[in-house]
């Protein structure tokens, strides 16, 4: 038994990109003073689903650029205990510790980098989690992303080459997302879970009869 989470707005309130970027200004690490505004205008993007995965990549990893591997995991490191922690849902973090009584295997999917999912995947004690690919040069990140992008049916993809890395069936699934975005695969699993759902999302889970879960928020 496979238990795949979503991330931002999932297990945790907000989307960590978007709030990473806030805090890379709030530490006097992004040069671009219109950086959180340019975001959440990406971030609407994102939820009527005409976002352009590269460009919103581009624009994320620009102050990023030239960084060595240590310096990207201190801050990160500095931002997943003073801004996410706070952030993650009670009532998902009782999801998860369910499926661990259930002995199920945990996977976060998430569209944001890999360099936040993982820690932050780390701190909610889920050990497998896969994002968005980022290429590194010589130990200094190069701004660009990889062939990994699990954003719409790219989740799909990410998810069974995992598998096939992994060398084991999926067996039965669950897939807990708050976004349309993330239909593709919701349609895939065995047990699709809508949480805080948008609009789109909403209507589909209610016309399937999939589980709906309201109100898991800090």
């Amino acid at each position: 038994m496979l238990a795949i989470f979503d991330l931002d707005d999932t297990l945790i309130h907000g989307d960590s990109a978007h709030l990473f970027t806030a805090f890379l200004r709030d530490q006097g690490l992004h040069p671009d003073p219109q950086a959180t505004d340019k975001d959440a205008r990406f971030i609407e993007k994102y939820q009527d689903g005409s976002l352009n995965l590269e460009e919103y990549m581009e624009f994320s990893l620009q102050p990023l650029k030239g960084w060595s591997k240590k310096r990207l995991e201190n801050i990160v490191n500095a931002f997943v205990v003073e801004v996410i922690e706070p952030r993650i849902c009670p009532a998902m973090k009782q999801r998860l510790d369910w499926h661990r009584q259930q002995q199920h295997r945990l996977l976060i999917i998430s569209a944001t980098g890999e360099h936040l999912v993982l820690p932050i995947a780390k701190a909610l004690g889920v050990h497998e989690a896969l994002g968005i690919e980022i290429l590194w040069n010589d130990f200094e990140l190069t701004g660009e992303i990889g062939a990994r992008r699990p954003f719409q049916t790219g989740k799909i993809e990410a998810l069974k080459h995992w598998s096939s890395v992994q060398a084991t069936a999926l067996g039965t699934t669950w897939f807990y997302s708050d976004s349309h975005n993330d239909l593709p695969l919701l349609e895939q699993v065995d047990y699709p879970v809508a949480v805080n759902p948008d609009p789109q999302l909403l209507a589909r889970a209610q016309a399937a009869g999939w589980l709906i879960l309201e109100g898991a928020r800090p």
